[in-house]
């Protein structure tokens, strides 16, 4: 069994004491805003580093083009013993003829690593989570925690006046892991052929937005691509994830993806076979632009990477990345096996998405550092809303769907949410209180003043446990006790239970914050009653828009509100407006004013047509009103500006989701040998590890890691 001490002894004492400064740090509220940096300055410790406080920004206008790409201060000077090996024996060119003419160049946050070794770690399994350590794909990468933007695969970009057409500059001379030159023709066949292509399987659900855009090559080493409108956002876009998968991929190997293509390859009769062998986490054969490439498979068992020699970055000093030849992920399920695997020296690294430990554990696992050797670091997760609950908009029974859209209901469902208890029991009391917003790491609320403000704003709009406040406003609205039973009933007297819909794999913590959400609302007579679901049914049930208060999800996404804004606006059917978020998507289509004879939750897909803008509701068509003139304002000062807008709305109708704890800290084990991995104070805000959006740990560039 897992030594563990008490958790109620933990909860005040034990925690903040064995996690020290870095836990009062993750602590604090993050009230002043962090000034955006070109790149990372961060100077070599020379003692433990304490907290500091984050520099306020200045106030003046922000960039509306792309930043100056950094000159490389280095040019190609030695790599890997394993490489030269390989060279030598002439089974490899030599290193000048493997890179591109103007590197990568990346600053190790410490100090110039040595080469070699193997990273230990593991997964709950090998899905898209391991892709997400890996920046190779993406032509832009996020900086900063995602605050900035710098080169990535393409060296160069820029864009015209109204942010319409963009020019991106693939690195000359760039390679695959196979030795097979990387051109603009691996752009255009990732487009036209997987993207464009309906008969193929896994295309992406986003990036190419607003479309469709026309992707063009220039030359070989230019792609420019045209949208029919301003698209003020591409460069965060370009950014954003990994680009190297089903959800939002950029490139794909023309020449080694035809064999399997069926419009290459007449032999080929259907996509299957290419989806899988387009997997490059897990396909030794798939050439990949990332430092490591798969070496070795065994389902549920194991995945090998190796670096990849041909990977285009190298450090301040010349020195070809990545240092450490290879990451051993082992496959590891469950939980109590995890713990011990690392309590017991197991790992040499793990990044929050890796594990499932959770702030219960920081006690054990401080505790076994040292028999370890490893050291427990606490970073930032960006998150704005932790516990969180959202309603229905489009419920399909009448009664509900009013009482889920009725302002003073969803002010008197905050109000009933005991924020400080559920903090304290949930997340030990760390983290900041708040309403539920997007993430307090975003661009949004840290720019200026007003920003912060805009923030702060939202974030105490409803945040007070008031159970009086919430019976007086339900008492407003005749949601009152009619019968005597104790229980509150909907004005014409029929019944009210407030249904939670949720995953059946939700975790004890989310369970824990949900029986004490149910008993605080039976204190004021609502009922409310738990329905779980296996995860495949579920998945398909909550954007047919027949739920009803949507558990077991949270807030997470930016950097910037509008790279990902469907907390914010429904633009699809997986948040709070299902039906509304399917008619945006419908419009100017031919599904937009279809299918009329059809409940609206029974068209395909489930949606609201352009004839019932009344059911749709004034509110939402304002907020993707806004979300359309903001996706196509080059001016980034007003786009700011729209956001806050969208901000009051949601305000004034009493949020569309309650939340509790923002910003909760995170769980990185780093080994004692382990060197170039971040600490919270070595970030520019201090981590923001929970959207995909900023890809973990790939933006903390562990091709720098090294062992001492």
């Amino acid at each position: 069994m897992i030594p563990r001490m008490n958790r109620r002894q933990f909860l005040f004492t034990s925690a903040v004491a064995a996690a020290g400064v870095v836990l009062a740090a993750c602590a604090k509220k993050p009230e002043v805003a962090v000034q955006p940096t070109v790149a990372p300055t961060t100077a070599p410790p020379t003692a433990a580093p304490t907290p500091t406080p984050a520099p306020k920004p200045t106030n003046t206008p922000i960039p509306t083009k792309p930043p100056a790409t950094p000159v490389p201060t280095a040019v190609p000077a030695k790599e890997a013993p394993m490489l030269q090996e390989l060279v030598k024996a002439g089974k490899l060119p030599p290193l000048q003829d493997r890179l591109p003419k103007n590197p990568l160049t990346l600053k190790p946050i410490h100090k110039i690593g040595k080469y070699g070794g193997t990273l230990r770690l593991f997964d709950d399994n090998f899905d898209r989570s391991v892709e997400q350590a890996q920046y190779g794909h993406s032509p832009l990468r996020w900086i900063d925690d995602g605050l900035n933007i710098a080169p990535g695969m393409c060296d160069t970009w820029e864009t015209n006046a109204d942010n319409s057409e963009w020019l991106l500059h693939i690195r000359e001379g760039l390679r695959w892991s196979d030795g097979q030159p990387c051109t603009a023709d691996d752009v255009i066949f990732a487009y036209q052929d997987l993207i464009m292509n309906p008969d193929f399987p896994d295309r992406p659900t986003e990036f190419y937005t607003p479309g469709p855009v026309k992707m063009l090559k220039v030359d070989d080493y230019t792609v420019k691509m045209v949208y029919p409108v301003p698209a003020p956002l591409t460069a965060k876009r370009l950014a954003m994830r990994v680009k190297a998968d089903s959800v939002c991929r950029w490139i794909a190997p023309k020449h080694y993806c035809i064999q399997f293509h069926p419009l290459y390859n007449s032999a080929v009769k259907e996509y299957q076979t290419l989806n899988v062998n387009i997997t490059w986490r897990t396909n030794p054969d798939c050439p990949v632009l990332n430092a490591w490439r798969c070496e070795s498979y065994e389902p549920g068992k194991r995945l090998v990477w190796v670096r990849n020699p041909y990977y285009y970055g190298v450090d301040t000093e010349g020195n070809q990345l990545p240092y450490i030849d290879r990451w051993d992920h082992a496959c590891i399920e469950n939980k109590e096996v995890q713990m011990l695997t690392i309590m017991q020296g197991g790992v040499d690294y793990l990044a929050s998405c890796h594990h499932k430990g959770g702030l219960e554990d920081i006690a054990p696992l401080k505790a076994s550092e040292k028999e370890g050797k490893y050291r427990l670091i606490l970073l930032d997760s960006g998150g704005g809303s932790g516990h969180y609950y959202f309603w229905n908009w489009d419920a399909p029974e009448e009664n509900y769907r009013w009482l889920y859209r009725n302002p003073k209901f969803k002010m008197a469902f905050n109000y009933l949410r005991d924020r400080e208890r559920i903090t304290k029991t949930l997340y030990y009391g760390l983290g900041e209180l708040t309403t539920g917003t997007m993430s307090p790491k975003a661009i949004e609320f840290n720019y200026n003043d007003e920003a912060r403000a805009w923030y702060r704003k939202w974030r105490d709009c409803y945040i007070e446990y008031d159970p009086e406040k919430a019976k007086r406003l339900l008492d407003e609205i005749g949601v009152v006790d009619k019968d005597g039973d104790g229980w509150r009933e909907f004005p014409d007297g029929t019944k009210l239970e407030l249904r939670a819909d949720f995953n059946a794999t939700a975790s004890k913590t989310w369970m824990d914050g949900h029986e004490i959400t149910i008993a605080d609302f039976a204190k004021v007579g609502l009922k409310m009653i738990t329905n779980q679901m296996p995860d495949a049914e579920f998945g398909q049930f909550w954007p047919s828009g027949k739920g009803h208060i949507r558990g077991n999800w949270g807030v997470g996404d930016g950097p910037d509100c509008l790279v990902y804004p469907s907390w914010v606006v429904p633009n699809e059917p997986a948040r709070w407006a299902p039906l509304c978020g399917n008619y945006y998507l419908a419009r100017n289509t031919e599904k937009e004013n279809s299918e009329k004879d059809k409940s609206p939750w029974d068209r395909q897909p489930p949606r609201w047509i352009a004839d019932e803008k009344e059911q749709i509701g004034e509110v939402v068509l304002k907020l993707q009103e806004l979300l359309d003139t903001a996706l196509a304002e080059p001016d980034a000062m007003k786009r700011m500006e729209l956001v806050w807008q969208m901000i009051q709305i949601h305000i004034d109708q009493g949020t569309f989701g309650s939340g509790t704890t923002a910003n909760t800290p995170t769980i990185f084990i780093y080994g004692n040998n382990l060197i170039n991995a971040p600490a919270r104070e070595e970030l520019a805000t201090g981590g923001f590890t929970g959207p995909w959006i900023v890809p973990h740990p790939a933006i903390h560039n562990p091709e720098t890691f090294s062992y001492a």
